[in-house]
């Protein structure tokens, strides 16, 4: 049982789980092995983020043709590098400063505190799929649909990057230490086309008043647009859909307004200005 497995690997290394790292194990056989077959790892390059004490690598590496495990805690390296067949790579590293260039397939259970970075550091990668496990409520947050109280800035941009599908729900009791939370376990495949940077700051914009009309929204981001009231309420009136709440538009409708050229002409003067550039999703 990999429960026992775990404490034991505790006991002998003196170890004890890294909270700042939300360092919590999957131990639940039966949830490793549907996340292989998720993965359908069968002689392909795989890049593991997160690899633990290598639970799941070691049951990648029975399928893939080469595993990438990363893994950032120099304690768990070393029981990873004793413990692992020649077919896995160890890379100690913070995957979201790692360059991790292109692989087949990603897989991870992922630390909570980084979920968010870490799904759109990945949507500048290029792979076939992924399969994550989340925290559940930031896994439905993902798949939210518009107008829903879930909706927001991350389901629009997850949506817009990626063909997101649900997979399952894992019980809080499959790791250990036991988060407080239930997890689920998500499908993730790219996209061909992905927002530029301009749509990326335009949606964040409006989602910052993501119940307000769209109107009201831009109105409220002319400081950051760095427009004056006055030339927004003009620009505003011209806007397709401007009477309509943010948070009830659809992916379509989100683009059709960030590809209005006169608000990418404002981003475009923002951050051609000195010490502006475009943010990160």
């Amino acid at each position: 049982m990999l429960r026992e497995e775990l404490l034991s690997i505790f006991e002998r290394y003196a170890l004890k789980p890294k909270k700042k790292l939300s360092q919590s194990f999957l131990v639940d056989e039966r949830v490793i092995k549907k996340e292989v077959e998720y993965a359908e790892a069968e002689g392909k390059e795989v890049l593991e983020i997160g690899a633990g004490v290598g639970f799941l690598t070691r049951a990648l590496a029975e399928k893939a043709k080469r595993v990438v495990a990363i893994e950032k805690d120099a304690r768990l390296v070393k029981i990873l590098k004793s413990s692992l067949p020649p077919n896995v790579e160890i890379v100690e590293a913070d995957f979201l400063k790692y360059n991790a260039g292109k692989t087949q397939v990603i897989v991870s259970n992922l630390p909570y505190s980084i979920s968010s970075p870490l799904t759109f550091k990945i949507a500048e990668m290029e792979f076939e799929h992924a399969v994550l496990c989340y925290q559940e409520e930031f896994a439905r947050r993902m798949l939210a649909k518009p107008g829903t109280e879930e909706y927001s800035r991350l389901s629009v941009m997850s949506q817009l990057s990626f063909e997101l599908k649900f997979l399952q729900r894992v019980p809080r009791n499959c790791f250990l230490p036991v988060p407080k939370v239930h997890s689920a376990i998500i499908m993730l495949k790219p996209k061909k086309e992905m927002p530029d940077e301009i749509s990326k700051e335009l949606i964040n914009l409006l989602f910052q008043h993501r119940n307000k009309t769209l109107r009201s929204s831009l109105l409220s981001s002319s400081r950051n647009l760095g427009i004056s009231k006055k030339e927004l309420i003009q620009l505003a009136e011209r806007i397709p859909l401007k009477k309509r709440r943010v948070v009830s538009l659809t992916q379509k409708e989100i683009l059709e307004v960030v590809g209005n050229e006169e608000l990418r002409d404002y981003i475009r003067k923002k951050f051609s200005t000195p010490h502006q550039s475009a943010p990160s999703p």
